[in-house]
């Protein structure tokens, strides 16, 4: 990664808090996706312009799974979201959304679009993930 870039170094699901990924989250409480990017040195200190885009897909039945709140994070780097050269996002998924999806097998998909005159883009996909039957 050069000094103008950005880069998704990963994206995982994890059970609320954990600093650690899981692959299997219990419908029975929250779920997690972090995703986690870095910018390089010019790019971040000139405080272009990020957005952030996460989706979770059912891979069992194709559907979409739903997060809580917003899945677009837009801003300008050195922002409260993005004020160091790394950054991590955290979107929140209900028990009751996966409840809908217990049994399913999903995984989540994250991007990041950078810069202003000439945008860039870096995408990650998460390891698929088990939402454990109930």
């Amino acid at each position: 990664m050069g000094p103008n870039d950005a880069q998704v170094v990963r994206v995982f699901s994890r059970e609320p808090g954990s600093p650690i990924s899981d692959v299997t989250l219990d419908p029975g409480q929250n779920g997690e996706i972090v995703l986690e990017a870095e910018a390089g040195r010019t790019l971040h200190q000139n405080g272009g312009r990020y957005t952030v885009t996460l989706v979770v897909r059912d891979l069992s039945d194709g559907s979409a799974i739903p997060v809580t709140g917003a899945t677009v994070v837009r801003g300008n780097f050195l922002d409260a979201n993005w004020p160091g050269l790394a950054a991590r996002f955290t979107f929140a998924m209900s028990d009751v959304t996966l409840k809908a999806h217990a049994g399913s097998i999903a995984q989540a998909y994250g991007s990041v679009v950078y810069g202003t005159g000439e945008p860039g883009a870096t995408f990650a996909l998460s390891q698929p993930f088990q939402i454990l039957p109930q």
